[in-house]
């Protein structure tokens, strides 16, 4: 008996690292899809961009929905910054912006159309050889990977489902959450290890809807998940000269300035997500993530180039 327990647990931890690497696959398909057009079209045309900081802003929102990586639009930008082709000033809108697009990813995930994952990747694989020019080579990749992603999550959500420990793991997350402070450190915590916010909120999401977690718990998590998504950022601005560490900072900056306000709002956050999506922790979870990163964007736009100055005046060399 006991040794059946073992193997079930053992079969379910399989399960849930399978459906989590179909997951991180769909999203990297999708990102390697657009990552080369993108790059290249940014590097030509950044130079030009204007002082106007809401087309920074869209920017940064339309080129991370297509990277799926607000890291990977981050990184972009810094290493422009570094090479000088666009000044830091230019680049915190679009820093800003980056961190509403990656919450795409969150609200896709909330549609639930994992019962037609199986069609799309069908679908996909039935007409890449019917793509074979280079821009439209695109569509079988972002139908193959949306499917990947939504069938990650359905094993994930089945195999959490099927343990008899989501009590006791449902406690121990409450805990957690019973303290907004733990919360914002766990949520830190795990994305700076697994390296990917959209995955962090994703799990939540599947947690929220499989009643493991609460919504209002999950909200703080979400909060420091925006701060450990900056690890990236800044292991990836070590390569990169003084101005490209300042606008890593930014990012830094940007976040922990938001999370701090939103601390004090939480409860308030809960209710407005509750409000607008009744008896769907899935999407009350992706709006919550959306209207964090829209409103400290928001607040904190016209105060880019004070961001800014405090970062010169933090890293001087």
């Amino acid at each position: 008996m006991k040794l059946f327990k073992e193997m079930h647990y053992v079969m379910i931890l399989l399960s849930i690292s399978g459906g989590l690497l179909l997951f991180l696959l769909g999203i990297k398909i999708i990102s390697t899809s657009f990552e080369k057009i993108v790059s290249e079209k940014l590097k030509i045309k950044l130079y030009k961009l204007t002082n106007n900081k809401i087309i920074g802003v869209l920017l940064g929102v339309i080129v991370t929905g297509l990277l799926q990586s607000s890291s990977a639009t981050t990184l972009l930008v810094i290493s422009l910054v570094h090479s000088n082709l666009i000044s830091i000033y230019n680049a915190v809108p679009i820093i800003m912006g980056a961190n509403i697009g990656t919450t795409i990813t969150a609200q896709i995930i909330a549609i639930e159309i994992k019962n037609y994952a199986v069609y799309l990747l069908l679908a996909g694989i039935i007409i890449t050889p019917f793509f074979k020019r280079e821009p439209t080579k695109i569509i079988p990749k972002l139908l193959i990977g949306i499917s990947l992603i939504f069938l990650g999550i359905d094993i994930i959500s089945n195999s959490i489902a099927s343990t008899n420990s989501t009590k006791k793991l449902s406690l121990l997350i409450e805990n957690i959450g019973a303290n907004d402070v733990l919360g914002i450190f766990s949520g830190f915590l795990i994305t700076a290890i697994i390296h990917s916010s959209s995955t962090g909120i994703a799990i939540l999401q599947i947690m929220a809807s499989s009643h493991i977690i609460s919504v209002r718990t999950s909200i703080p998590i979400i909060l420091g998940q925006n701060i450990g998504t900056c690890i990236d950022t800044l292991i990836g601005s070590l390569a990169t000269n003084r101005t490209g560490k300042q606008a890593a900072f930014v990012h830094i900056i940007f976040n922990i300035s938001g999370v701090i306000i939103f601390y004090y709002f939480i409860n308030y956050l809960y209710n407005f997500v509750s409000l607008i999506s009744p008896n769907n922790p899935s999407r009350q979870i992706a709006n919550a993530h959306t209207l964090f990163n829209v409103l400290t964007t928001l607040l904190l736009l016209p105060f880019s180039s004070t961001l800014v100055n405090i970062s010169k005046k933090l890293i001087k060399e």
